[in-house]
């Protein structure tokens, strides 16, 4: 059962006759948040690698320093 939905004038906007949501019909700029999501988790997971990366660069140099002193 497709539920009933009234056109809310010059928007893109329709209302649900039984819960009274409004919501949005552009398709298109629901597919381009997800894709700015997923671009931007992806982002975050590249800082994230790097910065442990970077730690593990920094224990290495401890290391060697270290050895040097030692």
């Amino acid at each position: 059962m497709k539920p009933k939905t009234v056109k809310i004038s010059e928007t893109s906007y329709v209302r649900d006759i039984n819960s009274k949501a409004i919501l949005n019909t552009n398709r298109n700029a629901l597919e381009n948040y997800k894709i700015a999501k997923k671009r931007k988790e992806a982002e975050i997971n590249d800082i994230n690698n790097m910065k442990i990366e970077i730690s593990e660069l920094k224990v290495m140099i401890q290391q060697l320093l270290g050895k040097q002193n030692g």
